[in-house]
């Protein structure tokens, strides 16, 4: 903790400092004319007065790059509330829920497994999009069917004047962004990104005394159209492909590993706005598969996916809002097929459809004396079409208090309901993770929602503090017991391997966010408990196993002059848990583990400081090139990432893992026009 008080110190010295240089100078001369421009400082957070936080990617490119690359994913995971993950973890955890209870999405589409092998990047390129947005619960108001937060990605929506562009050259990845205008009322915006792990980086990308060969790429292209002044129309389309394999060369590794998988995304959003209101509409396809495939003594394909088709409706008119949409949800789930010398069994391939609409409405007002409230409800409906049927309303309420000199307080109540669910061996970034839909054997998961917010800005605007509390009671909930080794079993049951129970979660966020000078950034800390209890553990209570009870982060970047700015991220979070192995041995040719109590174990304390410089080497008129340093993990801490179980030809080990280097320097290259 010495760390952490020390690092805080010195944010507000440097905080002090800033402002002290920015003090206006009287001169003592009468002049006839004078002209002053200046380049305004301000923080890529914002805070808006309706509890949700947004990201302008175009101030990313100032904060530290994980291996050149600015993930805006990355940088969710320092807001409070929201968990730190440890490297190979792609999942995002909003107030103590799982990954697959939050919405992530562009401009309100979603994507599913939004992230590229290991959870370094996302499958976001940061310079295709405006701004990111992240409302850390969702109500009925917003109309989604999670009972997590919301993600979602903003798609430009002004018609640049000029043809213009960037492009990102690293020692990993490469990354360009082009806006070229279509006359005055149209645009289309492409991006395109590569990867190139192996060619500097293949010395670090051993699994066991595997070797990884990786790769990944994806495109962006966006249409956008301005139709007089009340019309626009946004064409989407994204597509995403991972490429992967694990080989040994030495054949110790009792198997061998080839996975492929992807994402693709096409929308069609219409925008109309009139007279005291809008109305959106958007028509969708979203998809995602992989094809995962292990070779050893017999050779397992367990292939899975998801594709939806739907139609999404928002309207707002004077104080109300109105929302409408239905999905078509077309489901694989993942299951083993088998393939050896003398026998072929593909196992038995249950592709589902399911059909999930829902309708909401919420009212806005106010009180007398700076009191405010809303009022929504949301009615869901559901089906297997195989007879399973299901319907429910999701009200919300908020009434809230706003003061110039007090500041803005806020207490809610939400009830939310979700029907699909993600379950799988792991979320390391591989694609091991898979969906479900709920059935008369899995009822849908639902949750009571409480929540106390306070914001207040202080020192005439240039800070933002906030401070919350929640509180959530989830039912439904669902997690995955089997492991890697469990689909070599051709008695492999999907329903076997899923347990039911209950939760809850509960904590505090605080932030102070410096909004504008020179140094910008925020410092947060964060308290959180997110308990569970599966009945095959008996009645006992027991932590998650994304759970981190404390966490501190401070983001930070200081414009040292016009041409150099530097950038600092710290993390601190407390270990997660885990279940240990008490006993491993065979009966019989068949592997048997005997475990120790449910997650009593913990990993080490999380501990990370990034830092970055960007120097514009050229900055002339619209065109700057320059180039950003970035070291990764600069107190060369092993971090402890997970417990898992290492495998040979000869023998099993479960062991703690760490990341795969101490300290990870990178390079790249920007040029902007």
């Amino acid at each position: 903790m010495r760390i952490i008080s020390f690092i805080f110190i010195l944010f507000f010295v440097f905080s002090a400092h800033a402002q002290s240089v920015e003090k206006d100078t009287v001169l003592p001369y009468i002049l006839d004319d004078i002209v002053v421009t200046s380049e305004r400082y301000s923080s890529a957070l914002k805070n808006s007065d309706t509890g949700t936080l947004k990201l302008d990617m175009e101030f990313m490119h100032r904060l530290p790059k994980i291996l050149g690359n600015a993930d805006p994913m990355r940088y969710t995971q320092m807001l409070p509330g929201i968990q730190t993950n440890s490297e190979y973890d792609a999942g995002i955890h909003i107030q103590g829920n799982d990954n697959s209870h939050n919405i992530i999405s562009i401009e309100g589409v979603p994507i599913y497994n939004a992230a590229h092998m290991l959870g370094i990047f996302s499958v976001f390129n940061p310079s295709h999009f405006q701004t990111m947005s992240v409302t850390k619960s969702a109500t009925a108001k917003e109309g989604y069917s999670r009972i997590g937060g919301i993600i979602d990605m903003e798609l430009p929506d002004r018609i640049p004047t000029r043809f213009n562009g960037e492009v990102n050259a690293g020692l990993m990845s490469s990354q360009g962004t082009l806006r070229i205008p279509i006359g005055k009322s149209a645009a289309i915006f492409t991006s395109l990104r590569i990867s190139y792990l192996n060619l500097l980086y293949s010395p670090l990308l051993k699994i066991d005394d595997g070797r990884l060969i990786y790769s990944f790429g994806d495109v962006n292209v966006s249409y956008v159209q301005k139709i007089k002044q009340s019309h626009s129309l946004i064409i989407d389309f994204y597509t995403g492909v991972d490429d992967a394999s694990i080989t040994d060369p030495s054949s110790k590794l009792y198997f061998n590993t080839n996975v492929k998988w992807g994402n693709m995304l096409g929308a069609a959003h219409w925008n109309y706005k009139f007279k005291n209101g809008d109305m959106n509409q958007s028509l969708y396809f979203s998809g995602y598969s992989n094809r995962f495939r292990i070779k050893g003594d017999y050779n397992i394909i367990a292939p899975s996916e998801i594709y939806d088709f739907g139609y999404r409706s928002n309207a707002t008119y004077k104080n109300w809002k109105f929302g409408l949409s239905l999905t078509n949800h077309n489901i694989t789930p993942q299951f083993p097929q088998f393939e050896e010398e003398y026998l072929e069994s593909k196992g038995e391939e249950k592709k589902r459809s399911v059909i999930q609409g829902d309708i909401n409405a919420c009212y806005s007002g106010e009180l007398a004396c700076g009191f405010n409230y809303d009022i929504a409800v949301k009615g869901d409906i559901y089906s297997d079409l195989k007879g399973y049927d299901y319907a429910a309303l999701n009200p919300h309420a908020r009434i809230g208090y706003e003061n110039r000199r007090f500041g803005n307080i806020e207490f809610s109540y939400s009830l939310q309901h979700q029907y699909l669910f993600n379950c799988g061996f792991t979320s390391l970034g591989m694609p091991v993770e898979f969906w479900i839909e709920a059935t008369e054997e899995r009822e849908p998961q639902y949750s009571h929602n409480f929540h106390l917010n306070y914001k207040r800005g202080l020192f005439k605007g240039k800070y933002d503090i906030s401070l919350e509390l929640y509180y959530k009671r989830l039912y439904n909930q669902i997690e995955y017991k089997s492991s890697p080794l469990d689909i070599l079993n051709k008695q492999y049951s999907l329903d076997d391997a899923i347990i039911k129970g209950n939760g809850y979660n509960y904590g505090c966020n605080v932030m102070i966010n410096k909004l504008t000078g020179k140094l910008t950034g925020w410092v947060s800390y964060s308290f959180g408990r997110a308990m569970r209890k599966f009945g095959i553990y008996g009645d006992k209570w027991f932590p998650s196993n994304h759970e981190r009870i404390h966490e501190a982060n401070i983001v930070a970047t200081y414009r040292i002059t016009d041409r150099l700015d530097i950038g600092g991220t710290f993390t601190y979070a407390s270990g997660t848990p885990f279940t240990s192995v008490k006993h491993l041995f065979f009966i019989n040719s068949n592997m048997v583990t005997e475990y120790g109590e449910h997650n009593a174990n913990r990993l080490k304390d999380y501990i990370r400081l990034d830092i970055s410089a960007n120097y514009d080497f050229i900055k002339k008129g619209n065109n700057t090139a320059g180039v950003n340093i970035s070291l990764y993990n600069v107190l060369c801490r092993r971090n402890e990432i997970y417990y898992g179980l290492r495998i040979y030809s000869d023998k099993f080990k479960f062991q703690r893992y760490t990341f795969l280097t101490s300290i990870l320097p990178s390079l790249s290259f920007y040029y902007k026009f």
